[in-house]
């Protein structure tokens, strides 16, 4: 995986390549990626650049997504990351924020209200009714 990552990476350089690579591991965006977008249920829940939300993530999925990141070092222990709640149904999505049943953070305009990207921080965009609290 990090050789095609490398190879990815130079070929991106050396060409002035724009790339989209999807994946459900934080820990490659990391090395690949210039700035990232969080999904939950289909929308963007957090866009910024990949240095920034790994410094300072907002939306509570993104800081779950990255508390479960594996370290790579066996003398490390890490507290296990467990996600609460259910999965919504991609076709029935509850009303207001969709990630509110697994929300730690929920309050009641989280059921209410759906969240809008709005910039927190220059090029740091979260849909949260938390973050402008």
């Amino acid at each position: 995986q990090a050789q095609i990552i490398n190879l990815l990476r130079d070929l991106q350089t050396e060409f002035g390549l724009t790339m989209l690579f999807i994946t459900h591991d934080l820990s490659v965006i990391k090395h690949i990626s210039d700035r990232v977008a969080v999904m939950y249920t289909g929308k963007i829940v957090e866009l910024a650049p990949t240095k920034e939300l790994f410094k300072n993530p907002i939306h509570p999925y993104t800081k779950t997504l990255l508390a479960a990141i594996p370290i790579p070092d066996p003398n490390i222990q890490k507290k296990s990351v467990i996600f609460e709640g259910e999965v919504p149904s991609l076709i029935n999505l509850p009303s207001g924020c969709s990630f509110h049943p697994r929300c730690k953070n929920c309050k009641n305009d989280c059921s209410i209200i759906e969240p809008q990207l709005m910039e927190i921080s220059k090029d740091h965009y979260v849909a949260c009714c938390m973050s402008t609290s």
